[in-house]
């Protein structure tokens, strides 16, 4: 949709059309009448602003030859050339295992740099990818997926995209859950398992006993007569990694790997982040920055720059390359990993990347995928929407009937309990706005988040986004009294002090669990607390008689104490065939014919109600009890 068409639609002057882009985000690069407006959110954006609602129709122009054809946004894979076409290309390699098993370690060790101490937490959080010489001739390059439960997703999505895993299990733990998760994902995308056997070097170490529980698993190792290759190693040492490369090599070899390298590019999204080099003052230096990044895994040609990309609804023409040294490059060629620069918007990652002819082709595809996206979302709140609306009128007359029955009129049907519950519900709920430096790591959150189902405290996600914070979170966080969560990412000196200015609270994490750990504190500060009964005595009625006083009648309750203590400042209440009939507090405490405060067990003693209407039989129990406040905790499996 042009400028221009834009305006006509909403019948309105093209120059507010123009007024209103320059205050979007993305909306002051569109400055001539007939330019497509190509990012269908800056149009939303202009509707909303020039106080409309949108709704998506099909196109009045169904015979314009420019009109996207149905089938434009589904882009396939190609298929290859005939063998003797193909080129031998390196096996990409994806290493699995049990948290804390040596998988960082490993990591380092092959690729030769300290990670395992600069990662926060020891434990990788995010997808990297990196190449490893292993001959003049032959190279292996490795996606480095986390070795965590709460990152399922990125690590099967890794999974995805290689063609051998390296499976680390600790000689001295064994098969562990996320070993089994991983060789099932592993299975699932039909891709050869080599075993590193890991921390060989350790006094515990059992390395048969570890062969033993991979065979319960399905994996059969050469060692014991089996079809997978193993290798013991110790990633700390440095033990037999020479001998773990080999055994990549002749397993890559048997499958033979080919790709086609002439072909336009293809490749897939292995992590995707914005980033931006801070300066000594601690402000963001728009001049150093690279911007937007996806680390590309190059399946099929050879990837330059100037070539135009699409992946999911992200267009780039390639700005730069750069390996995993952060060093420009000038082509990628096949089974290698490259950040590639130049993105309008961020891909997301496990997205499929193809080359596309032309920019303006590119655009039109994006947008029809965004189009077609917001569509079904549209689907799904309405949806929720009238979902939404009927748990409301049931609860409204859930509560209005037992309102009635308790004999309270509502003057105003329309104002009462339905409105009630809501702010309950409101002042129970906690928000938060949810701020990752990279795609992934922004799934697994959301994942996790989405685990949480305790209802005593709903917790409200605002918004979940990858990126530096910046005004548009403090203006909706402000809004929705919510909490900002950054993780991994910078904050600014200006927007601490603007957020300090709002009272928009911000909390930054560099380890997942503590910040998990935070968000579930909050919810249980807000869950009510539960009243539970701490008997401090308990007494048999022997007999019941009652006295006069001031003309009344008032029963009273003849009774030995058989446990704890009876104090009168205490509550108490009545037991009849095990069952609760009546709770008070005492008008009075006899021990023979002197009022005292408490009765010791053994003792005997006469003690009437407040509520003299209530009835005493022989044989009833009387327990004196406090209350105690019970904290309740939030329910919140992470998952690991």
């Amino acid at each position: 949709m042009t400028v221009k068409a834009l305006a006509q639609a909403m019948d309105i002057n093209v120059d507010h059309v123009y007024d209103c882009l320059i205050h979007i985000k993305n909306g002051d690069q569109y400055s001539s009448d007939n330019q497509e407006i190509d990012d269908f959110n800056v149009i939303v954006e202009v509707i909303h602003l020039c106080g409309g609602r949108h709704r998506l129709i099909p196109s009045p122009f169904a015979n314009d030859k420019k009109k996207p054809t149905a089938n434009i946004a589904k882009f396939v894979r190609t298929p290859m050339p005939p063998k003797e076409k193909l080129k031998v290309r390196p096996p990409v390699v994806t290493i699995m295992g049990h948290v804390d098993h040596g998988k960082t370690s490993l990591l380092d060790a092959l690729r030769n740099s300290n990670i395992v101490s600069s990662e926060f937490g020891g434990i990788t959080q995010h997808i990297g990818a990196f190449i490893v010489p292993v001959s003049k001739s032959s190279t292996v390059t490795f996606i480095d997926t986390p070795g965590h439960l709460a990152f399922a997703e990125m690590r099967a999505r890794g999974a995805q995209v290689t063609d051998i895993v390296v499976l680390v299990v600790a000689a001295d733990d064994g098969v562990m859950p996320q070993t089994v998760e991983s060789i099932a994902h592993a299975n699932r995308a039909k891709v050869p398992i080599v075993v590193a056997i890991n921390k060989i070097d350790k006094a515990d170490a059992n390395v048969k006993h570890t062969e033993t529980m991979l065979a319960e698993q399905g994996l059969q190792l050469e060692s014991i007569g089996g079809d997978v290759v193993g290798v013991p190693i110790s990633a700390l040492k440095n033990i037999n990694i020479d001998k773990l490369l080999e055994s990549i090599l002749a397993v890559a070899e048997l499958q033979q790997l080919r790709g086609d390298s002439s072909g336009p590019v293809e490749g897939t999204v292995i992590e995707s982040k914005h980033e931006e080099t801070v300066s000594d003052t601690g402000e963001f230096d728009s001049n150093q920055k690279k911007g937007n990044l996806a680390t590309i895994l190059v399946q099929r040609g050879e990837l330059k720059k100037g070539t135009i990309l699409l992946a999911g609804q992200s267009v780039a023409r390639v700005r730069a390359l750069y390996n995993e040294r952060g060093i420009q490059i000038e082509q990628a060629t096949l089974s290698m990993p490259v950040q590639v620069s130049g993105w309008k918007t961020l891909p997301a990652a496990g997205d499929e990347v193809f080359e596309v002819e032309s920019e303006n082709l590119a655009n039109r595809i994006a947008a029809q995928r965004r189009a077609e996206e917001v569509a079904q979302k549209m689907e799904v709140d309405a949806v929720a929407v009238t979902k939404k609306h009927e748990e409301h009128l049931q609860k409204y007359r859930a509560e209005l009937k037992r309102r009635r029955e308790l004999g309270i009129v509502f003057r105003k049907r329309d104002k009462g309990s339905g409105q009630h519950i809501e702010d309950k519900e409101e002042k129970l709920k906690y928000s938060i706005l949810i701020k990752t430096d990279v795609f992934g790591t922004l799934e697994a959150l959301t994942n996790i988040v989405n685990m949480y189902n305790d209802t005593r405290c709903p917790l409200d996600v605002v918004d979940a986004s990858v990126g530096a914070i910046n005004d548009d979170d403090l203006e909706a966080a402000k809004l929705f009294n919510a909490t900002i969560y950054a993780f991994n990412t910078n904050v600014s000196q200006s927007i601490v002090l603007e957020a300090g200015r709002q009272q928009v609270p911000i909390r930054t994490f560099n380890v997942i669990y503590h910040m998990l750990n935070d968000i579930k504190g909050e919810l249980t500060k807000r869950i009510p607390s539960t009243e539970e009964d701490v008997p401090t005595g308990s007494a048999d009625v022997l007999q019941v008689f009652e006295i006069t006083d001031r003309n009344k009648k008032i029963p009273v309750a003849g009774c030995r104490v058989t446990d704890g203590v009876f104090e009168k400042k205490q509550l108490f209440k009545l037991v009849r065939n095990g069952q609760v009939i009546h709770r008070d507090t005492l008008s009075s405490l006899k021990h023979i014919r002197d009022d005292v405060q408490s009765v010791k067990k053994g003792a005997e003693c006469g003690l009437s109600f407040t509520n003299h209407d209530v009835k005493f039989q022989k044989g009833d129990q009387i327990v004196c009890y406090s209350i105690r406040q019970i904290v309740q905790q939030a329910k919140w499996d992470y998952g690991f």
